[in-house]
């Protein structure tokens, strides 16, 4: 089961990048001298949309575009182990087709096939897409159309079978209607985090240092999420943002860690994320929105 464990991720991959939870909470700067801010994304678990867990650090309910891409180069380290994995998606909206939930709440637009989609040397395979959300505290689940995607096998070998990173990538399009287009977009450098955890929950004083690669820009992320701990609920969910660092480390102060635990988490992640966003003007698809990323997911059992 445990090697079951980084697929979680991928599953709810994604999910995050074109749905937005509740506004966010006031930023908080911690102190003067990191600048760092922390961002409340979820407080609330049980909330009608299922958030899941991207580590993107996108949290929209809207799509940016009628079309959005995402390249995700994902990484999970478990005890001591670290996953690689990868993750390609093109998503077509119906923005005229709204979704909706019990007591007539939005959780999402309908999709849509777009012909062939091909990213570098892969062509991506059609696959239902469907959208999560709670009712009367059930999780449940409705197709809302397909979605065209590549992923990149599970492996401990890093340099098998993985989106080139910090590299130029081509994306193609072919419609129904042979009518073709592409373009090019730039994949991040990768991204390598560490993690150092001090203190014990038992002992009220964890607290967890956060240390980047060499390549760390002040635009890098780290989203904080938890593992639920109920039995049938295996979602992890997005927690807190922290942005703006100054320097390649940081210390989560126990007093954060506090308001995670009273959680009731199974476990923590923390999610290194180095990330591009881009909007590429089309003649026969509009705007098209794209994120690429790479993320490292460093798990941490509580």
């Amino acid at each position: 089961m445990k090697y079951l464990i980084p697929n979680i991720i991928l599953a709810l991959l994604l999910l995050l990048t074109f749905v937005r939870c509740d506004d966010p909470l006031p930023t908080e700067l911690i102190n003067n001298e990191e600048e760092v801010e922390i961002e409340v994304i979820n407080s609330e678990p049980n909330s009608i949309v299922i958030t899941g867990y991207d580590s993107t650090g996108i949290v929209d309910i809207l799509p940016r575009s009628q079309t959005v891409i995402s390249l995700s180069g994902i990484k999970n380290t478990i005890n001591g182990r670290t996953f690689y994995k990868g993750n390609t998606e093109a998503i077509f909206y119906d923005t005229t087709k709204s979704v909706f939930a019990q007591e007539n709440k939005f959780i999402g637009f309908k999709t849509f096939e777009n012909g062939r989609v091909k990213v570098g040397d892969r062509i991506a395979r059609l696959v239902p897409h469907f959208l999560k959300y709670r009712e009367n505290f059930e999780i449940k689940e409705t197709l809302v159309g397909v979605k065209h995607v590549i992923l990149y096998e599970n492996t401990l070998l890093p340099n098998v079978n993985k989106l080139p990173y910090n590299e130029n990538i081509r994306i193609e399009f072919k419609n129904r209607f042979d009518h073709q287009s592409s373009f090019v977009a730039r994949l991040p450098k990768e991204i390598i985090g560490k993690i150092n955890v001090i203190g014990n929950k038992e002992k009220n004083n964890l607290k967890i240092d956060i240390i980047w690669d060499n390549n760390f820009t002040e635009q890098d992320e780290i989203i904080v999420g938890g593992i639920i701990k109920e039995k049938d609920r295996r979602e992890m969910i997005p927690l807190f943002r922290l942005k703006k660092f100054r320097k390649n480390n940081f210390t989560i102060p126990n007093s954060l860690i506090k308001q995670i635990l009273a959680g009731d988490y199974s476990s923590l992640v923390v999610s290194f994320i180095r990330k591009t966003r881009i909007t590429k003007p089309t003649s026969r698809l509009g705007d098209i929105y794209i994120a690429s990323q790479s993320i490292h997911n460093i798990w941490i059992a509580l």
